[in-house]
């Protein structure tokens, strides 16, 4: 059987291809910088970030276990690359949330945690004058449960590109894209329209709440509700469901 790359694996060898392509010495650790750009720091962010998106998806599927195994990564990883003066504390919190969400006991306590973490990056952004990015999405416009879902997923990757950003505008989209209309209850299978319809319910309730939320801290936790609950239908339907970056 052919083995995939740990987490761990990934961020390395994402840093390692930054330093082969442009041939940019490795530093030790915990090393700064006061520029804004740095071509091994930009490599060894995107699959940082790539990483916080698989503990991200698990907790959007329901999926515990392999939440806490995904954060358990984000743990035990140090930046060996070029950081901005003053990112210290930043990583000191993300290792903090990140720690929360592995050892979590409960979805609703591995989503806060998610949800702090990725807070804790929008914020380390907007001190150092930095806009980051969520991958883009697929094609929402297929119609039917399939295409209602995918809205979904778009609705909470606008909320993450508002807190990672970080971004009011992204947030404000995501906001618009849950108070939206909810599915046709026809278009969902008789055994899910109970759950749906609960959980559409609660995503506009939430919507309701994120709305004012300026504060990065009050984000968060509408955030984390926000996945917490998109978890706890995908995973009413046995094998798990939901968004999967891997």
């Amino acid at each position: 059987m052919r083995r995939h790359p740990t987490g761990r694996r990934l961020l390395m060898l994402s840093i390692l291809g930054a330093v082969l392509l442009g041939g940019l010495p490795v530093l030790p650790g915990h090393a700064q910088t006061t520029s804004r750009y740095n071509q091994l720091r930009a490599a060894y962010m995107r699959a940082h970030f790539h990483q916080a998106l698989l503990l991200h998806d698990a907790v959007a599927r329901g999926d515990l276990p392999r939440a806490r195994a995904e954060a358990a990564v984000l743990v035990d990883v140090t930046p060996t690359v070029p950081m901005p003066a003053g990112s210290e504390a930043f990583q000191g919190a993300l290792t903090q949330a990140a720690r929360a969400a592995a050892d979590a006991t409960t979805l609703e306590d591995a989503a806060h945690a998610t949800a702090t973490l990725l807070g804790t990056c929008g914020q380390c952004h907007k001190a150092n004058q930095i806009r980051a990015a969520v991958p883009v999405g697929k094609d929402t416009q297929v119609g039917g449960l399939v295409g209602h879902m995918l809205l979904h997923q778009k609705g909470v990757d606008d909320l993450l590109e508002g807190l990672v950003s970080p971004s009011d505008t992204q947030w404000v989209e995501g906001v618009r894209i849950f108070a939206s209309p909810k599915l046709d209850p026809h278009d969902a299978p008789g055994k899910m329209r109970k759950a749906i319809d609960s959980g559409e319910t609660e995503l506009a309730v939430l919507a309701g709440h994120a709305a004012p939320a300026q504060r990065t801290r009050d984000r968060v936790d509408v955030y984390g509700q926000v996945i917490a609950t998109c978890g706890n239908c995908h995973r009413t339907h046995g094998k798990f469901a939901g968004p999967d970056r891997h």
